[in-house]
């Protein structure tokens, strides 16, 4: 990648950033002043932004309860989808103009999407045992797409969860399962972090923890995040790593070592201030090595990020669409659309409708 000028870069995203009278400050963690920006995107980082465009697939339990979040006591027997039309899922995306898709393979409930040997919470007791991750993999690299997973570190099934040592093992293998069995994987989007994290459990950041030793927040230990990524790239070295920063802190950091960071939603408003997101990739480790993290930016078509049925929706316009894709591209960042299959196992057609207006106004 051409090396760019620090002052350059950040004009180039300032500019980029006006959106409706507001400028969007360009914070960063790394050092500024008159310095070459000589980090580098590795070749790995450089084949992930290059997709630019992806769909994010949020679909489980939750899809039959019409709920955003689970309990983790949902009946395996239960999850039955006897229409599931993961190529319609793939058509539907390439005819979007998108490049990659991630998948759901196992939220907050604890519910895998896979027939997973370590927990029998999974699709492996479903009514049709169908892998719905396989059928995922398959569907979209048939219409030449990569493929990615979500993961939810946050189990709310697992019966030893609180025991740190055995859940993170547990993490491991599943995770290691998941690199195995379905070919290369080009990212891995990990979430729910903040329940082990954070001394509320709740997902919304108090900087205010970081000048108390005793407030009792964590830094990735309870789920022994180093071994975790260490893993995944010893199996898949070029897997991209992400942990959701949340979106009280788009673009940010949630503790290293990452491949890539979230932005989680747009023109978010908390405590009646806008969020403004962190543009400049360049990021100084605790260790004080410099390293260049893309971004990618994410939200949802629907209120929640699955399908809940909802009788009335105010869909996002082709105009919303294109201009979340716009910015994200003004900022050289991936963007990742969610779009929720429904009870049927199909990605309803007013979705359909939108994301094909929008790829034609956008010219991909």
């Amino acid at each position: 990648m051409k090396k760019i000028h620090r002052r350059r870069f950040l004009a180039i995203t300032s500019l980029s950033s006006v959106v409706g009278g507001i400028i969007a400050p360009n914070l960063s963690l790394a050092e500024t002043g008159s310095e070459s920006i000589n980090i580098e995107p590795t070749k790995a980082q450089e084949a992930w932004m290059k997709l630019k465009y992806g769909m994010f697939l949020h679909f489980g339990p939750n899809t039959i309860n019409k709920v955003g979040w689970g309990d983790g006591k949902f009946p395996p027997e239960k999850f039955m989808f006897e229409n599931l039309n993961t190529d319609q899922w793939a058509q539907t995306a390439s005819d979007a103009g998108m490049k990659y898709a991630v998948l759901t393979t196992k939220h907050h409930d604890g519910f895998c999407l896979w027939p997973s040997r370590y927990t029998e919470y999974s699709v492996k007791n479903s009514k049709n045992k169908k892998d719905v991750v396989g059928a995922f993999v398959e569907s979209f690299r048939k219409k030449g797409m990569k493929v990615g997973f979500y993961y939810s570190l946050w189990d709310m099934n697992f019966p030893d969860y609180e025991k740190d040592k055995l859940y993170a093992e547990y993490m491991r293998n599943q995770v290691a399962e998941l690199l195995r069995n379905y070919g290369e994987i080009t990212q891995i989007w990990f979430d729910g972090a903040w329940d082990k994290d954070f001394p509320t459990r709740q997902w919304q950041y108090d900087p205010e923890w970081e000048k108390n030793p005793g407030s009792g927040l964590k830094h990735g230990e309870r789920w022994e995040w180093e071994s975790l990524y260490n893993e995944i790239h010893r199996l898949q070295p070029s897997c991209i790593v992400q942990n959701n920063s949340s979106s009280d802190r788009l673009g940010q950091v949630r503790y290293f070592p990452v491949d890539a960071r979230t932005a989680e939603h747009f023109d978010f408003i908390m405590n009646e201030k806008i969020i403004q997101p962190v543009i400049d990739p360049v990021f100084t480790t605790p260790k004080g090595e410099k390293v260049y993290l893309p971004l990618e930016y994410c939200t949802s078509l629907s209120p929640q990020w699955f399908w809940t049925g909802e009788q009335f929706l105010l869909h996002p316009s082709v105009e919303t669409i294109a201009g979340w894709y716009n910015t994200a591209r003004k900022h050289s960042a991936n963007f990742l659309l969610n779009v929720g299959p429904n009870d049927k196992g199909v990605i309803p057609d007013y979705h359909v409708t939108y994301l094909i207006a929008a790829a034609k106004k956008l010219g991909i």
